[in-house]
């Protein structure tokens, strides 16, 4: 991550919000204790590093939400492929729902319904995940699904 564009973007927000004076009264409003004016003005200048809680305060106070989009974009590359679920995961989940579907087979009771659907509806749910992941990675690469 870059300390340039954090401070560009963070000047960028504090003259949306009217300047280094209003930047540091947002802020302070924000966090609920005084912020320097010159500490705005160096984190500005790029002479210091821009704390996330004072960039989100003048996100809101301009509706210029520059950082959160930086880091969806940065989260979007690879929460794809972190959503997925290992084959091991989707191997234990399964062998359980199989189970489960045994032991209905073999003693249909309630408990044992119950213990099976549940067991369905986690595979299904991790397999429903691991679909639409795979789908927008296929999306990303501009690959037909």
């Amino acid at each position: 991550m870059s300390s340039k564009l954090f401070a560009h973007m963070f000047k960028g927000l504090v003259q949306q919000v009217g300047g280094v004076e209003a930047a540091a009264a947002a802020i302070s409003a924000t966090v609920g204790h005084p912020v320097s004016i010159g500490t705005v003005s160096k984190i500005s200048n790029g002479r210091a590093e821009v704390p996330i809680a004072w960039a989100y305060a003048l996100e809101d106070a301009t509706g210029n939400f520059c950082f959160d989009a930086y880091r969806n974009r940065v989260v979007g590359k690879h929460g794809a492929e972190m959503t997925v679920a290992s084959h091991l995961d989707v191997l234990r989940e399964s062998t359980e729902a199989v189970q489960a579907i045994a032991h209905v087979e073999s003693q249909p009771s309630t408990e044992t319904i119950v213990r099976a659907r549940k067991e369905v509806a986690d595979v299904y749910e991790q397999l429903a995940g691991a679909l639409a992941a795979y789908d927008a990675m296929l999306k990303e690469r501009g690959a037909a699904e």
